[in-house]
């Protein structure tokens, strides 16, 4: 069994999660529910659960405040929120789990499907980054979850992500790489506000950083600064050359 809590300030909001778990994940044990946020870090380490359903928007203290509040946070979170883009892109960043309300019961069996594969606890360091976004700070490191665990990427260190079936390879500039089991669409979608990030191909995403030189071609190659080459799609070919001054 999971020992889980459900943290919301709306009660519709626990009495649906609540409902959904009980229909559709019956190793799910409640520990117990509130609406008060402020109560709830006396209740967490009272009752120690695994999983934590936490509301990130409550009026009087928010759910990554909240956390910021414990010493440690030795179980799992999975955020549950309306829909907000810019909140939804800080959780991606920093590999949390989130489910948007109202909450799908297909979403929710994956959620927890993903925590029985893992069960890897919430990182105060993922807490603190996803603070940071959310007042206004520029994120400067990507946190990936692979088969090793939860690894902290530099994104000035990424050379290209690769499409990989339904993987995403993360190759670094010191050779290193990363296989995490997450689309490349995701990761474009997640990196869409990173300008030196740039969909070049279905199979590729390069850091225009670390692009050193252009091949013509129907498309192009693109020769990455690790001595690869990788193809530029014809569709993306003038989109890619406006991003540099020619002279």
């Amino acid at each position: 069994m999971i020992n889980a809590a459900i943290i919301d300030d709306e009660f519709h909001g626990i009495n649906a999660l609540s409902r959904l778990l009980q229909k559709h994940c019956p190793e799910i044990n409640l520990l117990f529910t509130t609406q008060q946020p402020e109560e709830a870090s006396h209740l967490l380490n009272q009752h120690q659960p695994d999983l934590v359903f936490l509301d990130i928007d409550m009026p009087r203290l928010n759910g990554i405040a909240l956390l910021q509040q414990l010493s440690n946070i030795p179980f799992k979170v999975i955020f549950t929120t309306a829909y907000d883009q810019y909140a939804i892109q800080a959780i991606r960043m920093n590999a949390l789990d989130y489910l948007l309300k109202p909450i799908d019961k297909k979403e929710l069996r994956n959620a927890v499907d993903q925590y029985l594969q893992f069960q890897q606890h919430t990182s105060p360091v993922q807490v603190a980054s996803l603070q940071r976004m959310q007042q206004g700070h520029t994120i400067d490191t990507l946190a990936v979850t692979t088969g090793q665990g939860l690894s902290f990427v530099k994104l000035e260190e990424i050379v290209v992500l690769e499409a990989i079936s339904c993987y995403t390879q993360i190759v670094l500039q010191d050779g290193k790489k990363l296989l995490v089991s997450k689309t490349l669409a995701l990761f474009e979608e997640t990196l869409q506000h990173q300008p030196q990030f740039f969909r070049a191909h279905k199979s590729f995403m390069v850091n225009v950083k670390a692009v050193a030189q252009y091949i013509r071609g129907d498309g192009g190659e693109l020769v990455l600064s690790n001595g690869m080459h990788i193809a530029l799609s014809r569709q993306k070919k003038q989109e890619f050359l406006s991003l540099f001054t020619k002279i």
